[in-house]
């Protein structure tokens, strides 16, 4: 560090300033090798993302080291600017490449990076569309075998919808709601309150009169979630769940659809459900604690 200041007096000082005189003899000031600005400075961002990529790719780094890879590529776009960023460093179609990757943990630390990297962001936003992001991140909701990959999963697609209507038009686009329905039918209980979660959020947006219409989805998202054929999937997710004794997925359920009833179409596919409420009576007494009485009330 004392090597360095004296650099920049020496080098910063002009003619009529008391920078030491130089003499005829003495040896000419050389610039810094960058690798010492770098050891001193830090790397920029830009250069740091691509080396995390870089070694994620790289066929003989260890499996651990990858994971590292992207547990700091992941840290970087959670600052907006960085995450921006990854669209002119042409980053975002080695990262969506690592979505088929024959490790789960890397498939997981890349859909982490994209769903952090798109949430709140509008540029990310844009070039994730831009490189069909939310069809890879749905097919592996559909496909993977793995289901915390498919957590994660819902996660990036999650994240790129909420609060944009050009994302959602693009998941919708793109089959989403049949998917996540799939996930209703056939995901773990962690899963599936994920999921019940999400459509939760997206009926509320929809439904927030404060929201500019403009920039929030219209009524035929709920509509089209009460028309096709979520509530049965719901209440046969609903009876595995009690069995499973997996009370916060129960909780996001029974919300998930009181939700839905607040437009006329879902209430009514509720209404129409006859096996709810005894699934409702059941759960009751393994589940005391969760308010269940708005949505008994309206199948009375």
């Amino acid at each position: 560090m004392e090597s360095l200041l004296k650099w920049a007096i020496l080098n910063g000082a002009t003619a009529g300033e008391d920078a030491p005189a130089r003499s005829a003899d003495a040896p000419v000031p050389q610039r810094l090798d960058p690798a010492v600005i770098d050891a001193i400075l830090g790397k920029p961002a830009s250069v740091q993302m691509t080396e995390c990529l870089d070694a994620v790719e790289h066929p003989e780094t260890p499996l651990e080291a990858r994971e590292v890879a992207l547990d700091d590529l992941e840290m970087l776009v959670e600052n907006i600017d960085n995450a921006s960023n990854l669209e002119p460093l042409n980053l975002w179609p080695r990262l969506l490449n690592l979505y088929n990757d024959a490790a789960p943990s890397v498939r997981i630390g890349a859909l982490w990076v994209s769903g952090t990297a798109v949430q709140h962001n509008p540029n990310a936003q844009k070039a994730f569309g831009k490189h069909n992001g939310v069809q890879s991140a749905l097919s592996v909701l559909q496909n993977d075998s793995v289901d915390t990959v498919r957590t994660k999963a819902l996660y990036c697609v999650s994240s790129f919808i909420r609060a944009n209507v050009h994302g959602l038009t693009d998941f919708v686009a793109n089959n989403g709601l049949p998917i996540v329905q799939l996930v209703v039918e056939n995901g773990s209980g962690a899963l599936r309150q994920k999921a019940f979660f999400l459509l939760h959020a997206l009926i509320d947006e929809a439904l927030d009169e404060v929201t500019p219409e403009e920039l929030r989805p219209g009524m035929y998202l709920p509509n089209a979630i009460a028309e096709l054929g979520f509530v049965e999937a719901t209440v046969n997710a609903l009876k595995e769940l009690t069995e499973a004794n997996h009370g916060m997925a129960y909780e996001q359920a029974v919300g998930f659809l009181t939700a839905l009833c607040a437009t006329e179409k879902g209430k009514q596919a509720v209404k129409e459900c006859d096996a709810l409420k005894g699934v409702l009576d059941e759960a009751k007494a393994r589940f005391p604690d969760i308010e269940t009485d708005e949505l008994s009330q309206i199948l009375s």
